[in-house]
């Protein structure tokens, strides 16, 4: 366990210093338009300013946050198109909603010393999301569990909703999986779709 913190708080630190001499930005590592700069972009107008999910969290920045769903990394540590796509929504969710945390949520990696949550922290640094902007649900093995863990976390931050990010083909059972959740707790949480 202390060889696992002690690697992934060496990887978090190896990209965001490799980062910074490769001279990368988040808008280079995000894809551009409005509210894609690095920078805390409020009053933007760019789609997840005024969408539902962007209205959603304006409404409430501390007690609503933005959690997406982890993906299995490739062999080699290389990260998968589904999840570059939930990192990219996620990101810009939080860079154009700077008061809303993010909470990356997954467990295990099959064979890296990661967490997926962890993996995903090095990967929304990258986007220009600061590390005091996430949190961590790290014990998760599937989209229930995701969903468990996420809204027993949510309860005890006094959250009142949240926006999920994942891809369309996994949104329909990720939000059932986490309103059941919420029901099962007795959590007062709404959620609100964010498709990346």
């Amino acid at each position: 366990m202390r060889l696992r913190l002690m690697f992934s708080a060496a990887l978090i630190a190896v990209a965001t210093l490799v980062s910074g001499l490769l001279g990368a930005t988040a808008a280079q590592a995000a894809p551009a338009g409005p509210g894609s700069s690095g920078s805390m972009d409020f009053g933007s107008t760019g789609n997840d300013a005024f969408g539902p999910a962007g209205t959603f969290l304006w409404q409430n920045p501390a007690g609503r946050y933005i959690v997406v769903l982890g993906a299995k990394p490739g062999t080699f540590g290389q990260t998968p198109a589904i999840l570059n796509q939930r990192l990219h929504r996620a990101a810009a969710l939080g860079r154009t909603h700077p008061f809303n945390r993010i909470i990356v949520s997954g467990g295990e990696t099959w064979w890296l010393p990661v967490s997926e949550a962890q993996f995903m922290n090095v990967g929304l640094l990258q986007r220009g999301i600061p590390p005091h902007q996430m949190v961590n649900e790290g014990r998760s093995r599937s989209t229930v569990q995701n969903a468990a863990f996420t809204v027993r976390m949510l309860k005890a931050m006094g959250a009142d909703g949240a926006v999920i990010v994942t891809n369309g083909f996994h949104m329909k059972r990720a939000m059932a999986n986490f309103r059941s959740a919420a029901k099962a707790q007795h959590a007062r949480l709404r959620f609100v779709a964010a498709y990346a």
